[in-house]
């Protein structure tokens, strides 16, 4: 059992598309897995503070919660394009592999 993005593809001629492909897909998890990680210590890791609300109340949250979680957003998002493009170059690679065995 191989543990790395589209191990039962195989190429003759697209091998290096195939080796991006294969390290976007890691690239993509290791950058959701590090945005959430990220956002998740930022959340709750930041000092203190407190802000002013209406009427007088107030409310205590840490300072860098917004920031963390525009920071967790955009990790996400950019890991999932980057996953999907992966996902298209492996298709290609897959593709060609499959028209080439046809004709052989």
């Amino acid at each position: 059992m191989k543990f790395y993005p589209y191990s039962k593809i195989k190429t003759k001629n697209l091998s290096s598309l195939l080796f991006v492909s294969r390290a976007l897909g890691v690239i993509s998890y290791v950058l959701a897995i590090s945005s959430v990680l990220i956002g998740l210590f930022l959340t709750f890791a930041g000092p203190g503070g407190t802000t002013e609300l209406a009427n007088g109340a107030t409310m205590t949250i840490s300072r860098s919660s917004g920031p963390a979680i525009m920071i967790s957003v955009w990790g996400i998002v950019s890991s999932f394009c980057i996953l999907a493009f992966s996902g298209l170059c492996a298709a290609v690679v897959s593709c060609e592999h499959k028209f080439t065995t046809v004709v052989d």
